[in-house]
């Protein structure tokens, strides 16, 4: 997404951690001696403070519950600093994925506008979505039995494994 802005004429700055940036850095810089306006800004996760290893600073499929709460207790710890890059940074619009809600607040008492990313799939959203309405999997008496997912064009069937 970034890219895309970079190429229409914004001048972009990524904030990332420095493990994330591991994941892109050199897809960046290749955009930049494109001469495309595009950056990423680094802070360092507070993994430390938050009791867990230098380098756990993102979500993937083998995270687990109490490493989640811990990326979340960073995140949410690094928000001062954030903040405060953006009146270095004089932002005009801010995008953000889901995992930092603060920003909500933050756009508010700066004035800047705000997208928002998810970066799932519509399908996996849809899904999640129509289990936090129905909660159809509390219907089922085992962790082996399907249960359809309601309100999707299609059924789509489930089960807690």
């Amino acid at each position: 997404m970034a890219r895309l802005f970079a190429m229409r004429g914004v001048d972009v700055t990524i904030i990332t951690t420095s493990h994330n940036s591991l994941i892109f850095q050199k897809s960046i810089d290749l955009d930049s001696t494109r001469g495309r306006s595009i950056r990423t800004h680094v802070v360092k996760f507070p993994a430390e403070k938050v009791g867990l290893p230098v380098g756990v600073e993102s979500f993937n499929v083998d995270t687990s519950r109490e490493s989640q709460s811990k990326i979340y207790m960073g995140l949410f710890i690094l928000q001062n600093e954030i903040e405060q890059l953006f009146d270095v940074l004089k932002a005009d619009f801010i995008v953000n994925d889901i995992f930092y809600p603060w920003f909500v607040d933050v756009v508010a008492k700066l004035g800047i506008p705000r997208l928002m990313f998810h970066g799932a799939s519509s399908l996996s959203r849809s899904a999640a979505h129509s289990v936090e309405l129905y909660s159809p999997h509390l219907k089922v008496e085992s962790e082996t039995e399907k249960f359809v997912l309601p309100e999707l064009p299609n059924a789509l069937e489930m089960t807690h494994l």
